[in-house]
């Protein structure tokens, strides 16, 4: 458009050429007429040639000047159009955050045209590449060089902007485009135009967008839950890995060719997706068997049986709230409730058990709100809390130090509190149960109940405040009581549920053995290996019935059913007898040792429990030494009978030490040592004797036993030292 104007405004000038040519003319021709008029014989002598000389001057000025003063004016006007048309280009270009410059093949010279289009920047290339990163730069010229062999006339290419000094990681994006502006005669270019547009910001709008649709694929793949979308006419199009396990779809792709729509869930057929304001919750029960065989609606899923399922249904929208889709995020909860189920089945018992106990907290609060209770009135301007036996009479009265001074130190906070609300006159009632320092008859902490309310004046003001304060210690003992029941309750139910889990496995090791064995007689087979397989099934059925026996001991130890007889025994005369048939399996490469320091050692024990706790640990001894020694030895000291088993076998590590005593538990990757209850029975019996056991050992050296059994000493000869 500029272009198409300033050639207007020299083709307007150009007009006047011949014009004054013609008026050049007319007055020659007025002066030749009027020559001719004097005298024709005398128009060419030397006076009449001067003159016309003269004139022909005059005429010659005249027209310069004029053609002077002509060009001065419309060569302002053209500049002054130029400077306008220039200064809108230059606006328009940087609102649209554009660029123009030329590049002149022939100088090498780059020319830029500045912010409001007034006048030109010359760079050269060296100085012109410092505006441009210095790969991108490269490329530029690359494509100059391909426009100047003429293997291209315009293209356009991503440019990025030298990093800033102050903020290297701040750099602009630009989108160039060259093209030729002009040619040489020979049609080679001769100056090359570039326009470069900034488009930083719609770059970063694109990778933001990127980023944004990456984090949305990623939480709905990745998500714990099932994540579905239906698009804005309800139509299934997409769902994660979660749904598809939920609902046993094992095609992504033949599901969404299904067209399923929304309202084909049947929680979801009376939901109107457009009417969606907020998120809708739902739950269902939905048994899908039944469902599949009278409704045709429902997807061809791969689910069984009755679910239980609970979901979110929100509506997507765009900035002008138009609806895009339907998404929802919901999850199976069949497990949980099945497990809820089973859960009430087993916490029937505990039920049972603690109902009586609720009966007996009910009656004790019945019991308490009718006797017991004392008046008391708290009065803001004095500080001072009544205590009174009665409407009438003051029993007590306490100031604030004093009544703090009588409450546990645990629960002065909260009475403080209490106290600092009544300063304040609060309107509104408190209620309390605090901890006191006093005692009852039966030696409990006292825990009293404060319900307190106000009383107001006619003004409406807290005038004082009246409650009732009564002996809360009964109801608030049965409740810790209860508490720690139920925390037994619940500790014993998963006591008893780990230890079902791990005995299953144990159970089955040796009875697939026996099966195993067994079956192979009924196959074809050498009769050389019968005794073999009879062997193996005779083993493995001595191994179940050991760990049927040590279970059912077990579970007899748990349930406190095993009695203690305690007799005087002669327990240097049973002890080694007892190590010895605890090693009677004993690797022949084994050496025993036995410290008995006694002739004679005549205490009052259980002597059938304790032999169980000793031949256990030589047999644990013996099973996890192979070469080297196994010691017992004991000793008398202060009413209690330390006895001492040791070896030099395995042993074991750190972590295996610590869970040692633990029910069905062994090395990883080792079988364990007998029926895996040996240990588990030995503490068990040990401390139902109110006695001690600890081990101590290191892999590769050994373990070292020692057991405390508290007992009484009768009578007692030592050995006389070599």
């Amino acid at each position: 458009m500029i272009t198409t104007t300033l050639y207007g405004n020299y083709m307007r000038i150009n007009i006047y050429h011949p014009r004054a040519s013609v008026l050049c003319i007319l007055l020659m021709g007025t002066l030749a007429a009027q020559a001719q008029a004097e005298n024709m014989g005398t128009i060419l002598d030397i006076h009449h040639i001067l003159g016309y000389l003269g004139a022909l001057f005059l005429i010659t000025v005249f027209v310069m000047m004029f053609y002077n003063r002509l060009f001065y004016f419309k060569d302002k006007d053209v500049t002054k159009e130029t400077q306008r048309l220039n200064a809108q280009l230059g606006l328009i270009m940087d609102a649209n955050r554009m660029k123009a410059w030329t590049y002149d093949m022939d100088k090498r010279l780059y020319k830029v045209l500045t912010e409001y289009g007034t006048k030109e920047i010359e760079y050269t290339p060296i100085d012109f590449s410092q505006f441009f990163d210095r790969d991108d730069f490269e490329a530029m010229r690359k494509l100059i060089t391909d426009i100047q062999d003429g293997k291209t006339d315009s293209e356009t290419l991503l440019v990025k902007s030298a990093p800033l000094k102050n903020n290297a990681e701040e750099q602009h994006i630009y989108e160039i485009n060259i093209s030729i502006l002009r040619h040489h005669k020979n049609g080679r270019p001769k100056t090359l135009l570039g326009t470069q547009c900034d488009i930083t910001e719609e770059q970063e709008k694109a990778e933001n967008t990127r980023k944004l649709m990456l984090r949305y694929h990623t939480v709905f793949e990745s998500s714990l839950v099932d994540m579905v979308f239906y698009d804005a006419n309800g139509i299934l199009t997409e769902l994660n890995d979660k749904a598809m396990e939920t609902f046993g779809v094992t095609n992504r792709q033949a599901i969404l060719d299904q067209k399923v729509r929304i309202w084909d869930v049947p929680s979801y057929r009376e939901i109107d997706i457009h009417a969606i304001d907020a998120p809708m919750h739902f739950s269902s029960i939905t048994d899908i068997s039944k469902v599949k065989e009278t409704d045709e609606r429902i997807p061809q899923i791969l689910t069984k049986g009755k679910i239980y399922y609970e979901a979110d249904v929100s509506a997507v929208r765009d900035k002008n709230q138009k609806l895009l889709g339907v998404i929802t995020a919901g999850r199976s909860i069949t497990d949980m409730v099945e497990s809820n189920h089973h859960q009430k089945e087993a916490a029937a018992l505990l039920e049972k058990q603690t109902k009586a106990i609720q009966n007996y907290i009910e009656d004790i609060n019945y019991s308490l709100k009718i006797s017991h209770v004392r008046l008391m009135h708290y009065h803001p301007e004095k500080h001072e809390l009544d205590i009174l036996s009665d409407p009438n009479h003051i029993e007590y009265s306490l100031s604030q130090i004093r009544a703090m001074s009588m409450i546990d130190p645990e629960d002065r906070a909260k009475a403080y509190r209490m106290l600092l609300q009544m300063d304040k006159r609060h309107k509104g009632d408190f209620s309390e149960t605090l901890h006191t320092i006093f005692k009852d008859k039966e030696g409990r902490d006292i825990y009293l109940n404060f319900r307190i309310m106000p009383i107001y004046n006619q003004d409406g003001e807290v005038s004082y405040y009246l409650g009732m304060c009564r002996d809360d210690t009964e109801v608030t003992h049965t409740e810790i009581r209860l508490k720690k029941e139920t925390a037994k309750a619940q500790e014993a139910e998963q006591v008893k549920s780990t230890f079902l889990l791990n005995m299953s496995y144990e159970l089955r090791t040796p009875l697939n053995a026996v099966i195993g064995f067994a079956e192979l007689f009924g196959t074809e087979h050498n009769e050389e290996d019968e005794p073999i397989f009879a062997e193996e099934i005779k083993k493995n059925t001595n191994a179940l019935l050991k760990l049927i026996n040590d279970i059912l001991f077990l579970s007899r130890l748990d349930a406190k059913m095993i009695e203690y007889n305690y007799l005087e025994t002669d327990f240097a005369l049973l002890f080694e007898g007892w190590c010895y048939m605890g090693w009677s399996n004993l690797s022949p490469c084994v050496k025993t040792v036995i410290e008995n320091p006694y002739n004679k050692l005549l205490v009052k024990i259980d002597p059938q429990n304790l032999a169980m706790v000793i031949q256990k640990l030589c047999i644990y001894s013996g099973l996890t030494t192979t070469e080297g020694t196994v010691r017992a030895k004991y000793e008398y000291r202060r009413g209690e009978l330390m006895i001492t088993i040791e070896d030099t076998g395995e042993g074991m590590d750190a972590e295996n030490l610590e869970k040692a005593f633990d029910r069905f538990v062994h090395e990883e990757g080792k079988k364990s040592k007998g029926t895996g209850l040996d240990l588990p029975i030995v503490k068990e019996l040990v401390e139902q004797m109110n006695g001690t056991i600890e081990l101590q050992s290191e892999q590769g050296k050994g373990s070292t036993f020692f057991v405390s059994v508290p007992c009484e000493m009768i009578n007692f000869e030592k050995k006389r030292s070599s």
